[in-house]
């Protein structure tokens, strides 16, 4: 009784910590240990059920007892997350739900498949057949419906999808797998030992082995995402064969570690400006906050609230701790930010459209307590500002929507004209802000515009990053074109405002870019996964994962300080009291003209967003492209097969032994 309830309960037991320390949203460093105990729960069940097999009723049926904890859990699972549609709150239900419903359909599974091992029991072909079915035609029907759904409708359909690829078809699988399993073992036991019948396990074994040396291969061509979807695919699937709980213990264990909420610093002294002499103030976007580094800094990743994403490792940091031409820092810096966020509301004029009509709305990101060029007027008087750093226009160009269109399918330069028609629309924006900025500011103040770093090296070959030549070369023109524009901004305000044209190049001159080494080794992020703090409804969304893609890293981060500190070294004025600008040069309130461009890159304006319009290109690129989805579904077909035959070659267990006078029920 111990060696069959110690190990289940052990597993029931790791779960349910992993679950509480995961809702409580704690770091990965925090999340280690509950891993480290499931982790050992789950080889300790697994390893029982792989020696011992399944208990049975005295029939060969699975206990009563089972079949009810697993009716009980799905049945729990279900009820609490439909509890939100009763006004029910409670931020970990989703996750308690999911889990629940997980080990039920689990248990159910369990219950499923250890009834009568010796044998095929044709039910199971013809349950696997009908779910595998059901799968398909649920998601062939959802690719063709969704780009056109709406409202409750295209929720309807999500829902029904999620359905199909995470109930219907692990059940189908599984069941297909015993009697896959069944089948051969008869075979092989009919036919004897001898008789070649076994011959199919040991290319099943060879299958498996592929498998691993293709997971190897690609994480030498530095296809690190791809190696680690190829290995995840391998022990899921033997997971699912081995019907031992391994893959419910997968799939939890990365979920919970996906969802890890990143550490958090408290702000520092040096931080809080009150009082400073000589204060480098920072203003801009993500390439300014520091967004792509491992940590930021309290209550800026808080998922829903603010997601400023204010990075100890950000190079502006740097420079106001490490740096003696500073004693303090106010940073204000956002991720996300657009010119609509900068500009004091004051200055709305600055942003107006043509022929007299309203411009964007100005209007403070999250949860913070007002524009950047606000707050950093409310601070005035209690420092004294020494330089004035600004990094803005990319998210106003569209870098996450150019980044989402060229990792998904299809050539992204196809949109080129949504992207480059914009620049003049940006420019415009931009020389407002400069002006709103300068007018913010003592009129000695010097105001420093950055540009953006150039991401990608043009290099006629490029591993392990999923992007094609055509591709690279109009990001790497893009890039080019959204530097210029913030130049011409600077230039266009009449404000005094420096440009630092050498930053461009930081990543470069560092060898930092993509394409210029391996990928592991470059100063900005490619594809990288990481959660984020707060409700743990924001961490376990994966909306919230992919933030810290395409942004610099802490390396990327330290050569854009090496670029700042050499700059400033070679203009040594640039910190010493200047005049301020003659009466030509003061800023005026009259907005530039910029030609309509086809689409926004922002929901804040009239036009139609350029999201949408991408993304119904997405969805067609991708629709397109289902061939290519062939060869895939082919080679985990294959895998799966594999291991069905690999896993016929153990010991499985013998039919239990029924007395001619027992009242079960013969099969």
């Amino acid at each position: 009784m111990l060696l069959w309830w110690g190990p289940r309960v052990m597993f029931v037991g790791g779960a349910v910590l992993l679950v509480v320390e995961s809702s409580r949203g704690v770091p990965l460093s925090e999340l280690r240990l509950a891993l480290y105990v499931f982790g050992a729960c789950s080889v300790v069940f697994v390893g029982r059920q792989l020696w011992a097999g399944h208990q049975q009723g005295p029939g060969g049926e699975s206990p009563r007892w089972l079949v009810r904890a697993a009716a009980f859990l799905t049945a729990a699972g279900v009820l609490v997350l439909l509890a939100p549609l009763a006004h029910v709150e409670g931020d970990a239900l989703p996750l308690v739900g999911s889990v629940l419903l997980l080990l039920g359909l689990g248990w159910l599974v369990e219950a499923w498949r250890g009834a009568e091992p010796g044998q095929p029991r044709r039910a199971l072909l013809w349950w696997g057949v009908a779910l595998c079915a059901l799968t398909a035609v649920t998601t062939i029907a959802a690719a063709f419906l969704l780009p056109k759904a709406k409202g409750g409708l295209f929720l309807s359909l999500l829902i029904a999808l999620g359905l199909a690829l995470f109930v219907a078809l692990p059940l189908g699988l599984n069941v297909l797998s015993e009697w896959g399993v069944r089948q051969l073992r008869q075979r092989r036991s009919a036919a004897g030992d001898h008789a070649g019948v076994g011959i199919v396990g040991y290319l099943g074994f060879a299958g498996i082995a592929l498998a691993v040396l293709t997971v190897a291969y690609l994480g030498y061509l530095d296809w690190v995402l791809a190696a680690v979807l190829v290995a995840m695919a391998l022990v899921l699937v033997l997971a699912i064969v081995s019907n031992t709980h391994a893959d419910i213990a997968l799939v939890l264990a990365v979920l919970c570690m996906l969802a890890a909420a990143p550490p958090e610093h408290p702000t520092p002294q040096a931080l809080l400006p009150a009082g400073g002499q000589r204060v480098l103030v920072a203003i801009g976007d993500s390439y300014m906050s520091g967004e792509g580094a491992s940590s930021y800094f309290e209550k800026t990743d808080d998922g829903g609230r603010n997601e400023c994403r204010r990075s100890p490792s950000a190079y502006a940091v740097a420079l106001a701790t490490e740096d003696r031409r500073f004693d303090r820092m106010l940073f204000l810096a956002c991720s996300g930010a657009r010119t609509y966020n900068v500009i004091a509301k004051t200055d709305a004029s600055f942003l107006q459209g043509p022929e007299g009509k309203p411009g964007l709305k100005i209007e403070a990101q999250g949860d913070e307590p007002g524009t950047q060029i606000d707050q950093l007027t409310r601070q005035a008087s209690s420092f004294r500002p020494a330089l004035v750093i600004v990094a803005l226009g990319g998210n106003d160009a569209g870098f996450a929507i150019l980044g989402e269109a060229c990792i998904a399918p299809g050539d992204c330069k196809d949109q080129q004209s949504a992207f480059t028609g914009n620049l003049p629309k940006v420019r415009g924006a931009l020389a407002a802000t400069f002006r709103s900025l300068r007018k913010a500011l003592p009129a000695d103040v010097p105001i420093v515009a950055v540009p953006y770093p150039q991401p990608l090296a043009p290099a006629d070959k490029c591993t392990g990053v999923a992007l094609t030549k055509t591709e690279r070369d109009f990001i790497h023109k893009f890039v080019d074109a959204v530097d210029q524009t913030v130049s011409d901004a600077a230039t266009d305000a009449q404000a005094g405002i420096e440009y630092l044209a050498e930053m461009k190049d930081s990543l470069k001159d560092h060898q930092l870019q993509l394409c210029q080494g391996r990928k592991s080794k470059a100063g900005i992020n490619f594809v990288d996964i990481e959660s984020v703090n707060g409700f743990a409804s924001q961490r376990f969304s994966p909306a919230k994962w992919i933030h810290n893609s395409l942004h610099p890293n802490e390396r990327g981060h330290q050569a854009m300080r090496d670029t700042f500190t050499t700059w400033l070294d070679n203009h040594p004025g640039l910190l010493e009291h200047r005049a301020p600008p003659t009466a030509q040069e003061q800023a005026t309130n009259q907005s530039l003209p910029a030609p309509k461009p086809e689409c926004s890159m922002t929901r804040n304006a009239g036009n139609p967003h350029c999201q949408t319009r991408i993304r119904a290109w997405e969805l067609e690129q991708t629709r397109g492209r289902w061939p290519w989805l062939l060869p895939v579904l082919l080679a985990l077909a294959a895998l799966w097969v594999a291991s069905i035959a690999a896993f016929s070659l153990l010991p499985g267990r013998k039919p239990p032994h029924r007395d001619p006078a027992s009242p079960a029920r013969a099969r």
